[in-house]
Parts: structure tokens; sequence; C-alpha cells
């Protein structure tokens, strides 16, 4: 891809997102449930770390008969006042981000009452699933092309934890590090009014997990977001949650990181997220 046209695609993209926020500020009831989730339904505040179940999240919350899916939005960080896109949220209307923790944007969702839910995965996972997003499922992102030269994919997972070079982005700008933004989203795990949610807990056997923990957790959100539903729709929900066709879907498969992982991939992870991923829960030690 030429830099004319990845600076066409980037342009394309900002204007795409600064639309759908206008639209998702004046959202506008056009059927029944509409209405009733206008008038009845939650806020949500639906917030991961990148590719870490953001979509599988999104679709389990559009999936409730109190939201409308399409008045679902992601916060865009591009557009100057993150946090006033906040103040507009209509009831029935989730908002997906990947926004660290601060004291500033927690007393805005309280005060705006908000259900605040952050969705965490294990970063070996979302390390695969990040590298084969970059160079097969998207195109225009800033990487791809620094992706895409590499000669393997075993070479691209290494690159990826290590960290790309900054000449290695467009304008030779690079944004903050995965480790450092990774890092300053641990305090939602502490915060009360957030209900920490597992990837592997809400894919279900699908991806690898367990129904009867996809069931409960589903039971969990929606009772965190105070609304109420029969055990019947929990479990018709939970059983439509998993969603191949999304555009940034690979597997979805609970621990696929043990088939790319060499023992090198293996010791640069631990120095760098070895402390990281001990926080999140997905290991006890270094002893992996």
């Amino acid at each position: 891809m030429t830099k004319t046209k990845h600076a066409f695609l980037m342009k394309r993209r900002y204007y795409r997102k600064k639309i759908q926020y206008f639209l998702m500020r004046h959202v506008i009831p056009v059927s029944h449930r509409d209405l009733k989730a206008f008038h009845t339904g939650p806020k949500v505040f639906a917030n991961s770390i990148p590719k870490a179940g953001t979509n599988l999240l999104k679709r389990t919350l559009n999936l409730l008969p109190c939201v409308v899916p399409w008045w679902t939005y992601h916060i865009d960080e591009t557009i100057p006042g993150i946090l006033d896109q906040l103040h507009t949220v209509k009831n029935g209307q989730v908002v997906t981000a990947h926004l660290p923790w601060s004291k500033s944007l927690v007393e805005i969702l309280i005060s705006k009452g908000f259900g605040i839910l952050f969705i965490i995965r294990d970063l070996r996972d979302k390390a695969v699933s990040d590298v084969h997003y970059m160079v097969h499922k998207s195109t225009d992102h800033q990487l791809h092309r620094y992706f895409s030269s590499l000669n393997s994919d075993e070479e691209r997972l290494m690159a990826y934890i290590r960290g790309v070079p900054e000449h290695c982005y467009p304008g030779g700008i690079r944004p903050k590090l995965w480790e450092d933004h990774t890092k300053s989203m641990l305090p939602w795990l502490d915060e009360p009014n957030c209900m920490t949610i597992r990837f592997e807990d809400l894919i279900g056997s699908s991806g690898g997990g367990s129904d009867k923990k996809q069931i409960e957790t589903v039971d969990s959100i929606v009772k965190h977001i105070g609304i109420e539903l029969s055990q019947e729709e929990i479990q018709q929900i939970a059983a439509k949650s998993f969603f191949a066709g999304s555009r940034t879907f690979r597997k979805g498969q609970i621990g696929d990181w043990r088939n790319h992982f060499t023992e090198e991939h293996k010791q640069i992870f631990k120095e760098v997220y070895g402390d990281t991923l001990i926080k999140l829960g997905y290991e006890k030690d270094y002893d992996w």
C-alpha cells in the first residue's frame, strides 16, 4: 500500500468516526423497542484492553432487549474532549472504549448512571490475535506494511512482543506502547463500581470455554447493569453472543498462544509483560 493510499484510508476512517459520533449523540427512537429502551434501558460503559474481547462483549450487550444495537458507538480518542462524549449518552445505549482508569472518568460514569464493565483477556492470546489482525484483516492499519514485510509469523510475533521501532510508524511517531497502555488499564481491576469480565468466561464452549460459565457471566453482567431477565432469556443471549463473522474475529480460542509461542517468545514475553500477566490473574508466577 502506498503512503498516499494509506493517508486517504486514514482520513476516510476519521470522517466516518466523526459522522458516527454525531449520529450517536443524537439518537432517535424509531420503534417501540427503541422507545422503551430510551426511557428505561441502562447506560453501559463497556471498556477493554484493545483486542481483548470488545466485540464479544458488545455483541452480548446488544442482544439485551433493553439496549438498542444501532445506538452503540466507540469512544473516539481522535476527537478532542474524550470525556465530553459521555455526557450525551442516552438510556439503552452502549459505549465501548479502551480508556485507562482515571478519577475524573469514574466520577462522570457514576454521576451519569452508567453500568461499568471491563473485559480482559490472556495477553498472550491477544498478542497472537493482534498480529493476525494487522497482517490479514486491517490493510489500512499503520503497521500493516511493516508486519507484512517480515519473513514469518514467528518473526512478526517477536516484533510485536519486543515493540516496533519508532521509524516503522508513519511519520516516525510511535503511539503509547502496548505495555504502558495495558498497565494504565490495571486500576480498573480494583474499581469497586466496575465489573471485570474475563474473555475466557464469556466465550463459551465454541471458543474452548464453558457454556455454564458463559451463562453465569451473562447473568452477572445483567445484574451489574441493573436489569432483570429470566433465566431462559439469559441462556438465549449466551448462546448467541459468540459470532465468528466479525471483521476483527480470528479464532477466539482460549490458549491458542501455545500453538505460536516458541521458548524464545515465552522468555521475552515474561521479561516485558510477565508482571502484568500475573496481575491480570492469568499466571501465578513466571514458571509457565
